[in-house]
């Protein structure tokens, strides 16, 4: 979990003390990026990303890390197939705000060997010295360029996300919190599954979650014979495509078990529930999807499921699962993914906009 060695405080007493040798600006980042001629790829990707607004907003104080044409020239071909791809969108959105700081415009006298810098998606990365470089493996080429809104320092490669590197499983694997999860996918074998392409989403019960289950059922689910009951709950968690939260609507939604469950988005204040199980932290973007962290294990309520409950290995009595009849629409209608809408409106614009995968192609039609 991320530990700032540089609190935010620091980061602000720095930018006050940092004086600037070098005329006001008159562009923002994205206009001084476009402006550069070097920037191609980059500014097309913020384009199709639907994030130029952000990076071009005068009321901001950003610090942008930018990947010149040479950098991303080192991109394979099947990686800016995937983020030029709208089904990929969250993952574009993830890995350009990795390169974004939205503490102010640090500059590089304030960069102290070693710290650690939050982004904006979410994650961070460390800094060090001599020369300025990023997890050691992105090289500061050109530093303090002004813009009206912030500062761009020019990298020699692009800053590593687990947009692209990380699955789902991987940050389950890592996150101490959900380590009765991992347990249970390894023992339904389905590690595999939630590390194949995607894109998938993936509702995830922490260890709480499942410790709030009778006593015994954890250790009984894990047993070899009740594998197939396993997967039947474990699948009840996963749902085809890239959901983000702000997708979600109330309904019901088919998961990739085939059991259907029921989304409810509060209106009031916006929290997100799956049959009862609250959203905790929410948008965690991995390389082959997504994943909302929930505080409650999410038991199926089909006929199937019910036939299948397993008892605890201890002596508590097991309760039966009726069927759900709230599920029941009683038409022929599908509504089966009623409770997620067809794409976030925050980005319906990308979708639609030619000129900004025009541009995107045109970038990398001269880079690799």
């Amino acid at each position: 979990m991320f530990m700032p060695k540089l609190t935010l405080a620091a980061f602000t007493a720095c930018a006050i003390r940092s004086s600037l040798a070098q005329d006001a600006p008159t562009m923002n980042i994205v206009d001084t990026a476009i402006a550069a001629g070097t920037f191609t790829g980059l500014t097309g990707l913020v384009t199709l990303a639907g994030l130029g607004g952000a990076l071009s907003d005068e009321n901001a104080s950003l610090t942008v890390f930018a990947p010149n044409d040479e950098a991303l020239a080192k991109l394979d071909n099947a990686t800016v197939a995937k983020l030029t791809d709208p089904l990929w969108l969250p993952q574009l959105q993830q890995l350009l705000l990795s390169h974004v700081l939205v503490i102010g415009a640090f500059t590089s006298d304030m960069v102290i060997d070693g710290m650690d810098a939050p982004t904006a998606s979410g994650e961070s990365f460390t800094v060090n010295t001599d020369p300025i470089r990023i997890n050691e493996d992105s090289v500061v080429i050109a530093a303090d360029i002004m813009a009206t809104n912030g500062v761009i320092h020019v990298i020699d490669n692009i800053i590593a996300s687990q947009a692209v590197s990380q699955t789902i499983a991987d940050l389950a694997v890592a996150d101490d919190n959900l380590s009765t999860l991992v347990a249970a996918l390894t023992a339904a074998d389905l590690v595999g599954a939630i590390s194949a392409d995607g894109p998938i989403t993936c509702l995830a019960p922490t260890n709480d979650a499942f410790a709030a289950l009778p006593e015994g059922t954890v250790d009984s689910l894990l047993l070899p014979e009740n594998v197939e009951t396993l997967k039947d709950i474990l699948l009840t968690h996963c749902i085809s495509g890239n959901i983000l939260s702000s997708m979600v609507t109330s309904g019901p939604i088919t998961t990739l078990s085939g059991n259907t469950i029921e989304a409810v988005v509060n209106d009031d204040d916006g929290s997100i529930t799956f049959d009862g199980a609250t959203v905790i932290t929410a948008d965690v973007v991995a390389s082959n999807g997504i994943a909302h962290v929930i505080d409650k294990v999410i038991v199926p309520t089909s006929d199937e499921a019910a036939a299948t409950t397993v008892a605890p290995t201890t002596a508590v009595p097991t309760t039966e699962v009726a069927k759900d009849d709230t599920h029941d629409d009683g038409d022929d209608i599908d509504h089966s993914m009623d409770g997620v809408k067809d794409s976030p409106p925050s980005s319906a614009a990308v979708y639609g906009t030619a000129v900004a995968t025009a541009a995107v192609s045109a970038g990398f039609a001269m880079l690799i």
